[in-house]
Parts: C-alpha cells; sequence; structure tokens
C-alpha cells in the first residue's frame, strides 16, 4: 500500500483535492493527543491501492501553530511515499516557499497547480513544462472544484510512487553550507527524510527535530551565535531569503504576468468588504445571517423533527414495562431517562447541520480569513482572537445560541492561548438552553420589568466574557503559546455543493459519535445520584395506602356496574389505567377526525371489553370514565409525590442539603441547589426540577404562578438565581466538547471550576449588598451591569507588550 501525504498552505483548495480524489470513502479522525482533523481515504488506482492522509493546512514548516506541528511530526512519523503539494496557481509565487521545503524532504513530490481557472481569469500564462524541468517533479494542473486533473494526478502519483528518488532537491545556501555539512555528520537518525532537511531544520533551532536527532538547544545556540560573530548574519533569516529568493526565480522564469492587469475581482469584492467604514456593518450582517439560520430557523425546524424523535421515544416508551399504578418499575424510570436524554441532544442535529453547512460555505468563499482580520485588533485586547468571533456568536452572544457548536467551532483558531481563551468564555453565552430559566423567572418576579431584564441578560455576556478572556490570559494562561497573526486572504470562489454538504456531514457525524456516547454514560451517572437511596420504608408505606384508598374506592365503584367482571382483579384495574394513560396520549396526538376515529378502531379491536369505558356510550360507562379520570389525577399525584421524595433523599437532593448553608448567602434553598446540581446535565433540566419540586398536585397553576406565589423568594432572591445562571458552568455536552477540543481533563474541570466559583461569589456578594441597600432586583441587575460594563472598558485601555516592533523617541 503506497501512502501518500496532501500537503499545501491554507486555503490553496488541498480539501477540494482531497475530496475529488477520495470522494465520499473519507475517515475522520484526529491526530493523536491533538484535536486538529486528519482526514485518510483510501482508494485504488492501476492495480495499487493508495492511503491518501490529508495534512493540515501550513504556510511553512516552522512551530508557530499547532497545524505546523502536526504536519511536520506526520512527515517525521509516518513512512510516507509521495507528497502531493497542492499549489494555489493564481498565487503561485507565495505558494512555491512551502514547496521547496516539501522538495528538501528527500521523497517524491508532485505539484499540483489549483485553481488554474482562477489563474486564467487573473490572465496568469503558467509554463508548467518550464516549472517542471527547473524543479524537477511532476506538475498536474487541476480545478478541484470542477474535478478537472483528477486522472492527470492519480497518474502522476502512480508514476511517482514507481520511482527512486537518487538525488534530492538542494538549494545552496552559501556560507551555511559548511555548518550544515557538520551536522549532517553528527545526525545519527534512522529516519526517512533527509538528512540535510534534518540538518536545516536543526540548524533552526526547530525543536521537534532536535527531540528526533538527538541535538541539545544549547549546542545549537552556540552554534547560530559562532556563525553571526563570523559572518554578521541570521541563521533562520538567511535560509528563509534564499528560499524566498528561489521562490521569485522560479516564478519569474515560469509565469507571465500580462502588462497592466485590471483590478481583479476579488479587490473589487475587498475594497468593500474590508473597508474600514463598511467592514463592521457588513461583518455585523454576516454574522446575524448565520445566526438567524442556524439558530433561530434552525430551532424552528425542530419542531419539526421533533415530532419525529417523539413518536421513536413513544415507541420506545411502549416497551417498557407499564407501571402499577404508583409503583413504577425502575427498568421503566432508566429507559424513560435515557431516552430523554439522548432524544434532546439529537433535537438539535437540524441547528447543526444548517450551522456546519454556512460555516463550510464561509470557509471555501473565502471570508472567514477576513472576518478573523477585521475583528482581529479589537479581539487582541482582551487576549482573544479575530477568529473568536463566530464562536461567540454561535455560543449565544445575542441569547438563543449554543455553547457546543460554538466551542467546536474554536478549532480552527491558531493561536493557542487564544482558543483556549475563546474556549472557555464561550459557555457564557446565553445558550438556547438558558431561556427557558430566565423566563420562568422573569414571568414569575419582573413581568413589568421583562423587556429591560433581558436586555441586561442578552448584553452582560458579552462584558463578561471579554473580562474573563483578559483575566485569563494575565493570568493561567499566561505562559501559553501564541502565535503571530500570519493570515493571507484567498481568492474569492464559489463553493461546490459536493465540498460543502461532504464537510458538514462529516462535522454532524462527529458530534453525534463523540458526543451521545459520552453524554450517554454521564447520563447514566445522573440517574443513578437522582434515584437513590430512594424513599424511606415508612413513607412508601403511606404512599401505597393513599393509593390502595383510591384504588378500593374505584373498585366498589365497579363492582355495581355491569362492568364488574372486567374489573373483579386489581391487574385488571391497572391494565385499564395504562390503557387509558396511552390512550389519552393517542387522543392528543391526533390531529384530525380520521386519525380519531383510526385510533378508536385500533383500541376497539384489541380492547373490546375496556373500550367502552375510554369511550362511554351509557351512563354506567360515563360514571366509572368520570372516577376512571379521577384514578388517573391520583396516580399521577402520588407518583409525583414519590418522585419529589426521591429527589430530596437522593445523593444529588442531600449534596444540595449540603450545600444549602453556603448558597442561602446566595438566596438559593436547597431546592434551586437541586435545580442547579440537575442542569448540569442540559440546562432546560432546572427548570424540569422547579417544575417537579414546586408542583406538588397544583396542576391548575403555571409554574410562573406557583413560584410567584410560594412566598419563598423576592424579586432580589429571582436576580440572584439569574445571575448565578449566567456565570455558571456549561451543560455535561459542552463540557464533554470543552474535553474534546483542549485534549485535557484538566481544563474541562477548570471550565466548571472557575465559573462555579465565580458565580457563587457573586451572587452572595450582590445578593448581600441588596439585602443590606434595600435593593429591588432590577436594582441589582443594574448595578452588576454598570459594574461589569465600565471594568470591561477599563481592561480594555490596558495596554499588552508589543510582540512585533515600537517606534522610537525623541526629545
Amino acid at each position: 500500500m503506497t501512502q501518500v501525504a496532501l500537503a499545501g498552505q491554507p486555503n490553496c483548495g488541498k480539501s477540494t483535492i482531497f475530496n475529488m480524489l477520495a470522494g465520499v470513502n473519507q475517515h475522520v479522525a484526529n491526530y493523536p493527543g491533538v484535536t486538529v482533523d486528519k482526514k485518510t481515504a483510501t482508494l485504488k488506482h492501476g492495480g495499487r491501492t493508495f492511503t491518501l492522509v490529508d495534512l493540515p493546512g501550513t504556510y511553512s514548516f516552522s512551530t508557530y501553530s499547532l497545524e505546523e506541528r502536526v504536519a511536520k511530526s506526520f512527515l517525521l512519523e509516518e513512512n510516507t511515499d509521495v507528497i502531493v503539494n497542492v499549489v494555489d496557481a493564481s498565487n503561485l509565487r507565495r505558494n512555491l516557499y512551502l514547496t521547496f521545503q516539501l522538495l528538501e524532504l528527500g521523497k517524491p513530490v508532485v505539484l499540483v497547480l489549483n485553481m488554474m481557472d482562477v489563474a486564467e481569469r487573473r490572465e496568469l500564462e503558467i509554463d508548467v513544462g518550464k516549472l517542471s524541468e527547473m524543479l524537477n517533479i511532476r506538475v498536474v494542473t487541476a480545478v478541484g472544484a470542477k474535478r478537472k486533473g483528477k486522472q492527470e494526478l492519480l497518474e502522476a502519483i502512480a508514476a511517482a510512487a514507481r520511482e527512486k528518488l537518487v538525488q534530492p532537491f538542494r538549494i545552496d545556501y552559501e556560507e551555511l553550507e559548511t555548518y550544515i555539512a557538520r551536522l549532517e555528520r553528527q545526525i545519527s537518525s534512522e529516519s526517512k527524510l533527509s538528512r540535510r532537511w534534518l540538518a536545516i531544520k536543526a540548524l533552526e533551532g526547530d525543536d521537534v527535530v532536535l527531540d528526533r536527532v538527538s541535538i541539545d538547544r544549547a549546542s545549537i545556540e552556540d552554534l547560530t551565535a559562532q556563525i553571526h560573530a563570523l559572518h554578521d548574519i541570521d541563521v533562520d533569516q538567511m535560509i528563509a531569503g534564499l528560499r524566498y529568493a528561489g521562490a521569485d526565480l522560479v516564478y519569474h522564469k515560469c509565469v507571465k504576468e500580462k502588462p497592466g492587469q485590471s483590478e481583479t475581482l476579488t479587490s473589487r469584492v475587498d475594497r468593500i468588504v474590508l473597508n474600514r467604514w463598511l467592514a463592521f456593518p457588513i461583518l455585523g450582517l454576516v454574522i446575524f445571517l448565520v445566526y438567524q439560520l442556524a439558530i433561530v430557523w434552525g430551532y424552528k425546524l425542530t419542531d419539526h423533527t421533533w415530532p419525529l424523535l417523539a413518536a421513536v421515544r413513544n415507541q420506545i416508551f411502549s416497551l417498557l414495562p407499564d407501571a402499577r399504578f404508583i409503583e413504577v418499575p425502575l427498568l421503566t424510570d432508566f429507559g424513560i431517562w435515557m431516552t430523554n436524554s439522548v432524544l434532546a441532544l439529537l433535537n438539535y442535529i437540524p441547528i447543526f447541520i444548517i450551522l456546519f453547512i454556512l460555516i463550510a460555505i464561509l470557509e471555501d468563499i473565502g471570508y472567514m480569513p477576513r472576518m478573523a482580520f477585521i475583528l482581529d485588533r479589537i479581539f487582541r485586547r482582551y487576549g482573544l482572537h479575530g477568529q473568536s468571533t463566530l464562536p461567540l456568536v454561535l455560543g449565544g452572544a445575542f441569547v438563543g445560541g449554543c455553547a457546543v457548536p460554538g466551542v467546536m467551532a474554536t478549532k480552527g483558531i491558531a493561536d493557542e492561548r487564544a482558543r483556549l481563551a475563546t474556549i472557555l468564555t464561550v459557555p457564557y453565552m446565553n445558550c438556547l438552553a438558558k431561556v427557558p430559566f430566565y423566563t420562568l423567572l422573569l414571568g414569575a418576579f419582573f413581568k413589568p420589568d421583562m423587556a429591560l431584564m433581558m436586555f441586561f441578560i442578552s448584553t452582560v455576556t458579552l462584558f463578561i466574557a471579554m473580562i474573563v478572556a483578559r483575566t485569563l490570559t494575565l493570568t493561567v494562561l499566561r505562559n501559553r503559546e501564541t502565535a503571530p497573526f500570519v493570515m493571507e486572504l484567498p481568492t474569492y470562489h464559489l463553493p461546490t455543493l459536493k465540498g460543502v454538504l461532504l464537510r458538514a456531514m462529516q462535522r454532524v457525524w462527529l458530534y453525534i459519535k463523540k458526543v451521545v456516547t459520552i453524554v450517554v454514560a454521564v447520563a447514566v451517572v445522573l440517574f443513578v445520584l437522582l434515584q437513590y437511596p430512594g424513599v424511606a420504608p415508612e413513607k412508601m408505606a403511606q404512599f401505597r395506602a393513599e393509593a390502595d384508598t383510591a384504588l378500593a374506592d374505584f373498585s366498589a365503584l365497579a363492582e355495581s356496574t355491569a362492568y364488574a367482571s372486567h374489573l373483579d382483579e386489581p391487574h385488571k384495574i391497572h391494565t385499564l389505567l395504562n390503557l387509558y394513560e396511552s390512550y389519552r396520549t393517542g387522543r392528543l396526538l391526533a390531529t384530525s377526525e380520521t386519525a380519531v376515529a383510526e385510533l378508536d378502531q385500533r383500541y376497539e379491536e384489541k380492547h373490546p371489553q375496556l373500550f367502552p369505558l375510554l369511550r362511554p356510550a351509557d351512563p354506567e360507562a360515563r360514571q366509572l370514565n368520570r372516577a376512571l379520570r379521577n384514578l388517573s389525577n391520583v396516580s399521577r399525584s402520588l407518583q409525583m409525590q414519590i418522585k419529589n421524595e426521591k429527589i430530596s433523599n437522593s445523593y444529588l437532593g442531600t449534596f444540595g442539603r449540603a450545600l444549602e448553608p453556603l448558597t442561602r448567602h446566595a438566596g438559593f434553598d436547597w431546592r434551586i441547589n437541586v435545580a442547579f446540581l440537575s442542569s448540569f446535565a442540559a440546562r432546560e433540566s432546572a427548570v424540569a426540577t422547579l417544575g417537579s419540586i414546586y408542583e406538588q398536585g397544583r396542576t391548575d397553576a403555571s409554574p410562573e404562578a406557583v413560584m410567584a406565589q410560594d412566598g419563598t423568594y423576592t424579586p432580589l432572591h429571582a436576580a440572584s438565581m439569574i445571575l448565578f445562571m449566567i456565570l455558571t458552568p456549561p451543560c455535561i455536552a459542552t463540557m464533554v466538547v470543552v474535553k474534546l477540543q483542549t485534549g485535557s481533563y484538566r481544563w474541562m474541570l477548570f471550565a466548571i471550576a472557575f465559573p462555579v466559583t465565580l458565580g457563587i461569589l457573586l451572587s452572595i456578594l450582590l445578593f448581600s449588598l441588596g439585602v443590606h441597600y434595600g435593593w429591588s432586583g432590577l436594582e441589582l441587575m443594574r448595578n452588576f451591569y454598570i459594574a461589569v460594563a465600565l471594568l470591561a472598558l477599563g481592561l480594555g485601555l490596558i495596554k499588552t507588550k508589543q510582540s512585533g516592533w515600537q517606534v522610537g523617541k525623541t526629545h
């Protein structure tokens, strides 16, 4: 099997060429130990099997970015037979810098001049034969987006794989040649790469190569200092300069530019898109459209997909053992919990599909690098990066996003410190799952001021994210590696439908495969924590006594009717009750008279003796139907009480009570603690848990009304809860993605502990100040908002050390 590595600079169309060659036979995974995607594919040509590996896009083999390190490590460690170097034909001169480094590796190289259509539109005449002759390699022209050049490329790869490279490409490094030769003699590595290339990288002080060839950095530093003293040259600058000079020479020999070329379409578009006055409004419009299409419209799409999932859920529920009045089998409880956990996650799939399609389109068009370019200057003040924009928006910068795709979108940020800071700040955005919690409390305690409170909530998170990012990059992330902001703005070009869909589906599949499996495991743990040790025997005996009384009353009534023979055993009554519940659910889902008629026919055929009690036609049946409805209400009420008792006595409930001595200073009692703890699985769980706790049989009032009438809490308590929810750590799904993106459980735990600590301390502080000064809930939020906004602006004014150069001063 022949291993072929595809290498090239970002935005050269490398993925398009990979897709053209591989089709759908792709496998996506991560490179070992890092979160960089590794795409591989296997294909056959001319009786030979090839394994294609799509290396991360890289401008060089330096160590500035994770992608560059990954690509270099792969070539060092893997036995690559052929390297396919994809270059942008319309921007050949800059691409040749990487080409020279690939040629120096000592492996057969095939050069692909991609985007030839763009080069032709720019009226660039490329002498392919001359280029092939000067570099002594095969050169193939292609238009990956139109699948042009596939056959020629496969033939070139096969031919290159058959040949044996006798003398590798060589650049004359002039005064450095003596030192390169000396290092070559020192290297005893068994690497299949050129020893000369290893020596050059060692002389450049490349840590990855130095480790590989067992040369210590101190000796290299002594050597470069000696070279500088003798020849007055800087090694790395001289090597880079000679490569650029070579690239320039090759370009001028092989490419003819038409004199008086007209302005390109890309230049004309950039004059508008990157205009200092129009750039931000256009960027805002693009972000709004992504947000509107993916989050808002995608969420509406779930209205249509949820019934399908609900049908699946009901089908699964129908397979679970039936309840016996108040006795719900553990298997049934577990099945319901797990099904709801998984389906809640799958419900977001439509959002992700739209989102990843839009991201792929923006990437293919060439707007993503421009978005980073526009915002980089502002975000740099807070330790973030221009490429942090999209993750923050997707996370819910305007209320209603989702932290999971937001964190996943950080993958493209090259600066590790900014990437980590973005990952750790995205969860502060207002994800869609937090909205029900806000709505519940605002409806209960802030009805006249709902709009103003929602404005505070939706905008204060941006200030918080900036403050947290600035704080982290000045402290725990201070020593993290940063990368210079090197970005080449690519040519605008139309995306291909196949390429966009393929990439979107790959990302969706990764989400399903990696997240769902882990969430299922966590859901099992949460189920145990909420179920055990269960209801005390004495309390359970009390519930059973109430249940027996209700069943006895119904049985007594049934005995005096013509239906007595069908209800003379407890299990028959249980069967009737379960039948009543399933029939009622079926009626709620039936949307037409025809559907109702079909439902009736189905139940009548299957349960001819009991169906008259579901659709009563005679006085005795109507009397039993009313009693059956009351019995169902008693069953539901007792099951709810048992559920609440389980929550109260559960390990999680006990933990909530244990936290009460601390959290009561923030205005939280154990019930609020349990709601927040359960929301770690999913934010919606906070509302569900509160609803469950407060329901207490009062089913005629809304949850907002029940909370407001409970009398335990005031608007000040509610504001403190909202404040904690704003700062609270993300749900388990987001934590899993944080782990996947950082590759570290330590960062995942930090992402939980830091916001919890910050949230509880600020809630305690502000709640205590509110009690002391007699603030209302609205005043607490207003004062908090002003303080946070001023702090964010102040931190933005602190200058950071300039990484490049500073102008001189004169007196």
